[in-house]
């Protein structure tokens, strides 16, 4: 993919991970408030997951932008070798 296809990926990933926080902490006040419900351990779980989801897809668009995780050395493209003109054995 090019590099503006990644830093449209990002940016809108980063605008629905705003607002899917947003909604996370609406519902984590609203299971607080229910006095009638017994809490489980695994609510904030699967609560987050989706948030963890969206995080780790923007976090690897950004990266991507970026270029951060590809060094210089580790690219595809190598120089060729020079010539030394004697055939290869």
């Amino acid at each position: 993919m090019s590099t503006i296809t990644h830093l449209l990926l990002a940016v809108v990933l980063t605008l629905f991970l705003a607002a899917q926080a947003r909604s996370f902490v609406y519902v984590m006040r609203s299971r607080a408030r229910e006095s009638g419900r017994r809490r489980r351990r695994t609510d904030l779980l699967w609560t987050s997951i989706p948030v963890i989801i969206v995080l780790a897809l923007a976090a690897r668009s950004w990266v991507a932008v970026f270029d951060l995780g590809r060094p210089a050395t580790a690219s595809a493209v190598v120089a060729p070798a020079p010539d030394s003109g004697a055939p290869p054995r």
